[in-house]
């Protein structure tokens, strides 16, 4: 009779290695899921970034040519007016004032640049601390579901040799 309930604890520990492999199962699935969902928020947050940087450089690109345009006008008109362009004014502006206004143009680029950097780096840099939190959690609820699987195995192990055992004690002996 002993054997029966041997058996019995058996089928259990079968039932509760099956419900552990599910749950692993279920966490490589979520681990899948993570990394997909991290890499497709990193490629939002490059594009989003891209994009603002690209607009700084359009906002630049234009403001400079402009500038460029203006400088060309003042020299025109200092030629046409047989006067050196570096003393020459047009429209109120000589060439060192349009040279002025590049440099500055120039150092607010590189100023919003590096803002619009610094801040999708650092949006990338929470994203990514996000998800590392997220899949240390989830490593550590694998192992701990690991661990007990191994411990359920274990114990099969040694009820299957405890059935073995009893099924011989119990049989009929004819001599």
């Amino acid at each position: 009779m002993g054997w029966v309930t041997l058996a019995l604890r058996k089928t259990e520990l079968k039932r509760t290695h099956a419900t552990y492999q599910l749950e692993d199962l279920q966490i490589s699935r979520e681990k899948r899921r993570m990394a997909r969902e991290y890499h497709a928020e990193q490629v939002s947050v490059e594009n989003d970034k891209n994009s603002q940087i690209r607009e700084i450089q359009d906002s630049y690109n234009y403001d400079k040519q402009s500038i460029y345009d203006d400088m060309s006008a003042l020299r025109e008109a200092a030629k046409e007016a047989d006067e050196s362009s570096s003393t020459y004014e047009y429209n109120g502006f000589t060439l060192s004032d349009y040279q002025s206004q590049l440099d500055d143009l120039k150092e607010n680029y590189n100023y919003q640049t590096g803002e619009a950097q610094t801040y999708w780096e650092d949006e990338l840099a929470m994203i990514e601390e996000e998800s590392n939190d997220t899949e240390t959690s989830l490593d550590q609820q694998q192992v701990e579901i690991e661990t007990l699987m191994e411990n359920v195995s274990q114990e099969m192990q040694s009820v299957s040799e405890a059935i073995s055992s009893e099924i011989q004690n119990s049989t009929i002996k004819l001599s």
